[in-house]
């Protein structure tokens, strides 16, 4: 028997029978395991995209998607942590043609009913040990390869020099946090977060100064810190970005795409008294505000947060 993984590690688990997928969610949650459960091969590639699983089981049946669909979708995928074992479980005995297009779609193992538990466990034990190995050396690099963006890790490492300037200098600073959503006009079903995503890398990239540092943050924000720039410049920023995504979709070279962005800004870092940091913080609360509460304004300020 394996021993149980962290309680902080989550399965994603599709089947299109009921009772499987209610019997798998007890096996996983037997071994530590958090999950998340579905019928349905579209909401598993949905979940699936946003993140945060270290397996993903999926019913070689699914219903509107076939396993082999979602696991082709999440390969081609280059926002989906690749690192993620992906297992495909078939309804009988497989045949070695449907255990070969299982591997190829990017399936990391191949196994039919009845799951032999504790083999498939021991299997997901040295999967998972490398795949936290890999993690553990990125969390180091400076560079995200998948989207060509500083790491979260990276991010700090500059923060701290872009800090010591401006306490030096007494210069204004913001931090600015970006998401995006696709606009109502983007027909349902399409691949819409995934792009959305990488419209809005492109035109922040785009539209920053050479000065500026660009980051990504979890699997689908983003966060730019702009050195010399004050609350207003922060918001002349905003509505740069939202325009070269205005016109991106015009032109056909991109979706249609609604920023949302928090701001926090201080004219002189050195009498704020307050790290750059924190001043990343507060901006990732201004944007979860501008997400979790529906506002209708698509970009708020920390300081216009209520208490």
């Amino acid at each position: 028997m394996t021993a149980p993984v962290s309680m902080r590690s989550r399965a994603l688990v599709g089947f299109t029978d009921e009772w499987m997928r209610r019997s798998m969610e007890t096996v996983f949650q037997e071994k530590g395991y958090q999950v998340t459960r579905t019928g349905s091969g579209k909401e598993a590639l949905r979940l699936a995209r946003r993140g945060g699983f270290e397996v993903i089981m999926l019913d070689e049946r699914l219903e509107q998607l076939s396993a082999v669909d979602v696991t082709i979708a999440l390969r081609d995928d280059p926002l989906f942590d690749h690192a993620t074992p992906i297992v495909i479980v078939s309804s009988a005995h497989s045949s070695l043609p449907s255990r070969t297009t299982a591997y190829a779609a990017g399936a990391w193992e191949y196994c039919h009913q009845p799951v032999d538990v504790d083999g498939l466990f021991l299997k997901l034990t040295t999967f998972l040990r490398a795949r936290r190995e890999l993690a553990e050396h990125q969390a180091k690099s400076l560079m995200d390869p998948s989207s060509g963006l500083y790491t979260e890790f990276g991010l700090q490492q500059l923060a701290e020099q872009l800090e010591a300037r401006a306490v030096r200098n007494h210069e204004a600073i913001a931090c600015l946090a970006f998401a995006s959503e696709p606009t109502a006009s983007e027909s349902a079903g399409s691949d819409t977060d995934s792009t959305a995503f990488h419209d809005l890398a492109n035109a922040v990239r785009g539209q920053a100064r050479r000065s500026d540092v660009v980051g990504k943050k979890g699997d689908a924000q983003l966060a730019l810190l702009a050195p010399d720039t004050d609350a207003a410049g922060a918001r002349l920023l905003v509505a740069r970005l939202q325009r070269e995504l205005d016109l991106s979709r015009k032109g056909g070279r991109g979706s249609g795409v609604r920023l949302r962005a928090g701001i926090c800004a201080v004219s002189d870092l050195a009498a704020a008294n307050i790290d750059l940091q924190e001043l990343v913080e507060r901006a990732g609360n201004a944007l979860a505000h501008v997400v979790t509460q529906s506002t209708p304004e698509s970009v708020v300020s920390f300081d216009d947060l209520p208490a």
